[in-house]
């Protein structure tokens, strides 16, 4: 009964145990069309974290906020490190008390560049500490969460009934275990801190401008939001290939390994030609999605820098303006 009504295309969609994983049904014609895909939270990814792997990603998250916390201020020891250039430059006055060794304007330029060097240092090693942990961290919690999607997604398919096999192309269930899973391991692994790196990034260097020089920063914070939706689009255009993509090159891989596991009756009758097309025609499908998302993205790039300097020589326009003003200093201008 289950097997008549699987062929139908009524079948029942068998649950696992856990109700970790649904595996449902869909006829031939109902595969070609796009699906619905129900999407889920953002918590909902890491739910076979256990209390380890949620730890190692909190003292990860706390790296990744230290490291994007560096730029900002390396800014700062970059501007002072500035108005001390301009200050040793410009200053041909003596205070009261000075030894002989004042009259050198090297010696007292090497010293403070000493001091700076000592700061830099100092930063670099923090930041390298940081970014190790980070990467380390989250990857091994990954690592981990895949281990056991694996496992239960494996485990899931063994208990299928065999009218769901019957349906359902098994060569292109070990293509999806590789590289769907692959997909969510690089969603759950380094990319999540790279992110907190980059919002950490983000708000501090707001809060070193506003703090450095409020004015520059309103200006620059006008072309905030186009950034913003230059990114957006960018990545709805990425994510939209990928999906393209990875179906083409899912549909390919079926097609070699339904071959090789049937490589005798193919050598057989004669089909090494017809797979061959067959395997070509899959592949130029994703060959022609793969150059339309590379020239899409390279688009895309382009306009996304055209905006940074764009927004770059708008700050040092308005920030030359401010100097001559004697609003602000050149480090503060450069900070």
């Amino acid at each position: 009964m289950d097997l008549e009504a699987a062929k139908n295309g009524t079948a029942r969609r068998p649950r696992s145990a856990e109700g970790d994983f649904e595996l449902g049904i869909s006829s031939k014609e109902n595969r070609k069309k796009t699906k619905k895909v129900k999407m889920i939270g953002v918590l909902t990814l890491f739910r076979y974290s256990d209390w380890q792997d949620r730890l190692v990603m909190l003292l990860g998250t706390f790296m990744a906020i230290a490291h994007g916390s560096g730029l900002p201020l390396m800014m700062i020891v970059f501007g002072e490190m500035t108005d001390k250039f301009v200050d040793t430059a410009g200053n041909f006055s003596f205070p009261v008390n000075f030894s002989l060794s004042l009259l050198n304007p090297g010696k007292i330029l090497e010293e403070e560049m000493t001091r700076y060097a000592y700061y830099y240092s100092g930063l670099g090693a923090g930041v390298l500490v940081a970014a190790y942990i980070q990467v380390s961290f989250w990857t091994l919690a990954a690592g981990r969460q895949i281990r056991k999607i694996r496992q239960k997604f494996f485990h899931a398919i063994l208990r299928q009934e065999i009218g769901w096999f019957d349906i359902n192309d098994t060569t292109e269930l070990n293509t999806r275990l590789t590289d769907d899973i692959s997909k969510i391991s690089e969603g759950i692994g380094d990319k999540v801190g790279m992110f907190f790196q980059a919002v950490a990034t983000f708000f501090a260097g707001f809060i070193v401008g506003f703090i450095r020089g409020w004015k520059l920063t309103l200006v620059i914070m006008a072309i905030s939001p186009i950034l913003g939706l230059s990114a957006a689009v960018w990545a709805k255009i990425l994510s939209a290939f990928s999906d393209k993509e990875l179906a083409a090159y899912a549909k390919a891989g079926a097609v070699a390994e339904e071959a090789l596991g049937a490589i005798r009756t193919v050598i057989a009758f004669g089909g090494q030609n017809k797979e061959l097309e067959r395997y070509q025609k899959h592949l130029e499908n994703a060959k022609e999605i793969g150059i339309k998302k590379a020239i899409s993205a390279n688009i895309s790039m382009g306009i996304a820098f055209l905006l940074i300097y764009a927004s770059y020589a708008l700050a040092f326009w308005y920030g030359s303006t401010l100097v001559i003003s004697k609003e602000y200093t050149i480090g503060n201008a450069m900070t």
